[in-house]
């Protein structure tokens, strides 16, 4: 029972341990694309933001942290112009439960 109990909890901890990842880029335009990166510990958010300044629209995704993300609401200006769209997609806890329960059920029937 120590081992089944040991092994649920290392598995927890394995998923709350995984990376964040997410697609970086940046062009002119409403969209871009580009590969997944892994993020720094303290940017726990991918956003995609779409801003026009001078005529010019752009589109980027990146890793950023979700305080922040929260911050930022489209028609809001800055100095380089104006926010046009922005989405903020923070990874599912569910996602990390259902891992860890998958996870839970793989020992039970391997012991």
């Amino acid at each position: 029972m120590q081992a089944f109990l040991g092994l649920f909890l290392f598995s927890v901890l394995l998923t709350t341990g995984a990376s964040l990842e997410c697609e970086t880029c940046s062009n002119e335009g409403n969209s871009c694309s580009g590969q997944k990166e892994t993020c720094d510990a303290s940017l726990d958010t991918c956003m995609s933001i779409t801003t026009a300044a001078g005529g010019t629209t752009t589109t980027s995704k990146l890793c950023f942290s979700k305080q922040a993300c929260d911050l930022l609401k489209a028609g809001k200006t800055f100095s380089g112009g104006t926010i046009k769209e922005i989405t903020c997609k923070a990874p599912s806890a569910s996602a990390s439960l259902l891992l860890a329960l998958s996870g839970l059920l793989l020992i039970k029937f391997l012991f």
